[in-house]
């Protein structure tokens, strides 16, 4: 069980007394650049229906942050030329963008792909996806204004499937301390048909049926190790997020992940180990097997025929039947049901297996077919070998009778089945949580429900997982989670408030982004299409406003300023980012730094 923690807001970081906010209609210096070449910008191919494919294209911010340096910033054109931007030559009329590496491209056509995305992850490392299944670890040695240097790949690696597009979400550096060994972690969505989902556990556990949830998000943690010169994949854990992922990062030093998702969802597979409860219990002697059949098998010159049953509401989502050359292994839901060593070698290509009425059928393929098989799985005593399809059909129906005049439900029918919930009995499963998932053991070990909405979230400082505002009342808490290095229980830490910024959100329908600087100054919310709403912070020293309640002469000193900008483009607000010094907006072909404080 999960160890439930609470989000505890600091008091001295709140501020009861605040105003609210006052419209300024002081002009602000705005620099328009047009790129180099334009922002690459994929949308949804027409099988790409769902809310998380939509919600995975319209909300990509094409502009990177680099949190380890804050002289720079970064896009991707079209073409997949990866650019820097000098932040300081953006007030001039020379501003400098510079082509730092070139993804190579696979394929001119990209329908379906998600587009291309770039996380740095130390000073001269950062992971790079051209959206399509390739991952690339790119030496980009100091990364600076000045700094020339055309970055160099170490590996591309494409472990995702057969070419499945995804997105890079966080990666993070764990250098171990009196060693060489360097492993780098990284965090990657995808969204994928039920169907093709590679799980070693039914699919059914978490809710997913192809009605339900025909697309799933599936987040990958990928791990590569470095060592001797060379980068190497180690291992890759899959999550399976069927109601909705918003929040996902790898926490310091790289042992477990932080989640903000709605359950069910969980584990579905690990490369090193298996996600699947065993066998409920050791081989039984052969005395026991007959009263003890799982499943009925026959065979003919070509072909050995499995027969298991299942409950007849049983779909193929709630199995798992994983079939190889000399192994044969069944899941039902999250528990194995077999799994063991064929008595001979089949040919997978020519095997199949089907599911009607609960009943599975597994035909497999003989290699040999002069050979009889003795046995169907080594050491496995549950089986009955039988004449024909027929013959085990009459050995299921007595076994089946048997079972259920068996003491404990006096043949009679359950009493309880879940067809026979109405609408409203369904769970919503709106309650959004966060979590502790702990990569060592494959648990969840630290949750706490999320009591406001999730605003926005933001990088923090080098080496940290980013940070997420969620609504408090009316303003918008920034919580920090804790890494795994502090000796106190985990968590996530108040680190600042934004007055006011829960309600103000609320009301602005075509928000696209909203991003927040370092030093916590102001939030600007940026609408899809020309406008930017600029709220300044009480504690900004050079925006404060001094005004006093005519009616009482009372003097209000909480009220900050509120600005608004048109911006001169008709193009779609791509990416937004802040700096304390500028608030840089990002279309096709534009780049728009907004001078917010002076420097």
């Amino acid at each position: 069980m999960e160890k439930i923690f609470e989000l505890r807001p600091k008091k001295d970081l709140l501020d009861p007394t605040f105003e609210g906010y006052k419209l300024s209609l002081d002009a602000l210096p705005v620099y328009k650049h047009e790129v180099p070449v334009a922002v690459e910008h994929l949308k949804p191919s027409d099988e790409q229906l769902s809310y998380s494919h939509v919600k995975t294209f319209g909300l990509h911010n094409h502009l990177i942050e680099d949190p380890w340096s804050d002289e720079i910033a970064f896009f991707i054109s079209k073409d997949l030329q990866i650019f820097k931007i000098n932040l300081h030559s953006l007030a001039s009329q020379n501003p400098e963008f510079t082509s730092v590496w070139q993804i190579p491209q696979r394929s001119e056509r990209r329908d379906g792909w998600f587009n291309a995305s770039l996380s740095f992850v130390s000073s001269e490392l950062a992971v790079v996806t051209d959206g399509g299944g390739v991952l690339h670890i790119i030496d980009t040695n100091i990364r600076t204004s000045t700094n020339s240097h055309t970055w160099e790949v170490k590996l591309s690696n494409q472990i995702m499937g057969s070419g499945e597009p995804f997105k890079v979400l966080h990666s993070i550096l764990n250098a171990e301390e009196g060693s060489q060994l360097e492993t780098l972690s990284v965090l990657v969505l995808k969204v994928e048909s039920i169907d093709q989902v590679e799980s070693q556990i039914a699919l059914s556990t978490f809710g997913c049926s192809e009605k339900e949830t025909p697309f799933i998000n599936c987040l990958e943690w990928i791990e590569y190790e470095h060592k001797d010169g060379n980068w190497s994949f180690k291992q890759l854990k899959r999550l399976a997020i069927p109601h909705g992922l918003d929040y996902a990062s790898i926490l310091s030093p790289g042992k477990s992940i932080c989640l903000i998702a709605r359950e069910p969802f969980g584990i579905i597979f690990d490369s090193t180990k298996n996600v699947a409860a065993p066998l409920p219990s050791p081989q039984m002697d052969e005395d026991e097997s007959e009263n003890k059949v799982a499943y009925t098998w026959a065979e003919t010159p070509e072909e050995v025929t499995l027969w298991v049953n299942f409950d007849k509401q049983t779909s193929k989502h709630d199995l798992v039947v994983k079939i190889e050359s000399q192994t044969l292994k069944i899941v039902h839901k999250n528990q194995t049901y077999l799994d063991g060593e064929l008595a001979h070698a089949i040919s997978v290509d020519t095997s199949t297996w089907t599911l009607s009425d609960g009943k599975l059928e597994i035909i497999l393929s003989k290699n040999n077919q002069s050979l009889n098989w003795s046995h169907l799985v080594l050491n496995d005593l549950r089986g009955r070998k039988v004449l024909d399809a027929e013959t085990a059909a009459e050995y299921e129906t007595v076994l089946n009778t048997t079972k259920d005049t068996q003491p404990g439900n006096g043949g009679r029918p359950p009493i309880f089945s879940s067809e026979q919930l109405e609408e409203c009995d369904d769970d919503m499963m709106d309650e959004t949580y966060i979590f502790r998932f702990d990569g060592e053991t494959n648990q969840f070990t630290h949750k706490a429900i999320l009591s406001g909405q999730l605003l926005f979230f933001t990088e923090s400082a080098p080496g940290l997982a980013p940070a997420f505002c969620l609504r408090h009342d009316v303003d918008g808490l920034i919580w920090q989670p804790m890494g795994d290095e502090l000796e106190q229980p985990w968590g996530c830490l108040h680190t600042a408030a934004l007055q006011a910024l829960g309600y103000i959100q609320a009301s602005k329908e075509q928000r696209k982004f909203t991003v927040a600087p370092p030093d916590m100054t102001y939030a600007a919310l940026c609408d899809a299409f020309t406008h930017v709403y600029i709220y300044r912070q009480p504690n900004c020293s050079s925006t404060g406003v001094e005004m006093v309640h005519r009616p009482t002469g009372r003097k209000v000193g909480n009220i900050a300023r509120q600005q608004v900008l048109n911006i001169d483009s008709s193009e779609e607000c791509l990416g937004a980012m802040a700096t304390n010094t500028f608030l840089l907006i990002l279309t096709s072909s534009s780049l728009f730094a907004i001078r917010v404080n002076s420097d």
